[in-house]
């Protein structure tokens, strides 16, 4: 059967069609305009490449609904995967390899016709929706806002991944591109890439974005608070230190010292209710430092 190029022709974007070798991926979504490495590791997605090379390096990749599943069927991939070229493909010592593709587009997988030796089937790209409005142009502006937040209070991610998304106007593209940043599960990336309406996907990703940061927000609140208890707490024993130190220098001449120091190792030997041993110490801690001849000394 004559196969059907994938090169770019005359026809508009919504009518492309064409026959892929499809290349299943287990760990990933990818969204178009994105670049990214492809770990391949079974023989037949590794023929899949092989095919996409030999011809125009167009591929489908397409994310299959069980990660954890080693040998698929059709039924196992997802309808909707992207139209991909291969950037270039290293190949490692245990015969798997490393490819980098681009996404092109969304496509809706129509038929798969082979499973053996490769999976190939036939696609056709899937309008999306892109009529501008101002609440699409409020939705982009509070996400880049969103997004710079959380750049600032989180490691995974970087400061690339804001400058790349204030860079992107279009805003398909954006809400792709933060998707694609973010450590989101495979289903959620998933239900992103097939969000058609622009509106709604942009709106997706303010939710998740929305719900990211209140949770960096939190880890950022707690990690303050602890380190300010562990703060106080190193500042409270290293008095406590320098105190017990001035003490021993003391004690030997000092009485008040020496039943200061007793008390407290009587308190220590003795199981009180933490607020009553609080107490106790505040007060032997008081009385420490109290001159010898204070009245409360004699009682």
């Amino acid at each position: 059967m004559a196969r059907r190029s994938a090169k770019r022709t005359s026809a508009p974007e919504d009518e492309f069609s064409a026959e892929l070798p499809v290349l299943p991926v287990r760990d990933t979504v990818l969204f178009p305009r994105m670049v990214t490495p492809l770990f391949v590791g079974r023989e037949r997605s590794l023929k899949a490449v092989e095919a996409a090379m030999a011809k125009d390096r167009t591929i489908l990749v397409v994310a299959q609904r069980e990660p954890e599943k080693e040998d698929i069927s059709a039924p196992d991939l997802y309808d909707i995967g992207t139209e991909a070229v291969i950037g270039r493909v290293l190949k490692l010592p245990d015969g798997s390899s490393n490819v980098f593709v681009q996404g092109q587009r969304r496509v809706r997988i129509v038929k798969v016709t082979e499973s053996e030796p490769i999976f190939r089937a036939i696609v056709q790209a899937v309008p999306e929706s892109r009529e501008p409005s101002i609440e699409a142009d409020a939705l982009m502006k509070s996400i880049l806002a969103l997004l710079e937040k959380c750049v600032e209070l989180s490691t995974a991610l970087s400061e690339e991944a804001y400058v790349a998304a204030m860079n992107a106007d279009d805003p398909g593209w954006l809400a792709d591109l933060v998707a694609s940043s973010l450590n989101l599960p495979i289903a959620q990336r998933q239900e992103i890439l097939e969000t058609l309406d622009v509106g709604e996907r942009l709106t997706r990703v303010h939710v998740i974005l929305a719900k990211e940061l209140s949770v960096l927000e939190l880890q950022d609140r707690i990690q303050t608070e602890v380190q300010s208890e562990v703060g106080e707490r190193q500042r409270e024993d290293f008095l406590r230190d320098q105190l017990k130190q001035v003490q021993r220098e003391l004690g030997e001449t000092d009485p008040l010292l020496r039943e200061v120091s007793r008390l407290r190792e009587r308190g220590l030997e003795t199981e009180l209710p933490e607020a009553v041993a609080k107490k106790v110490e505040e007060e032997l801690n008081r009385l420490a430092t109290l001159p010898s001849a204070a009245p409360e000394v004699g009682v």
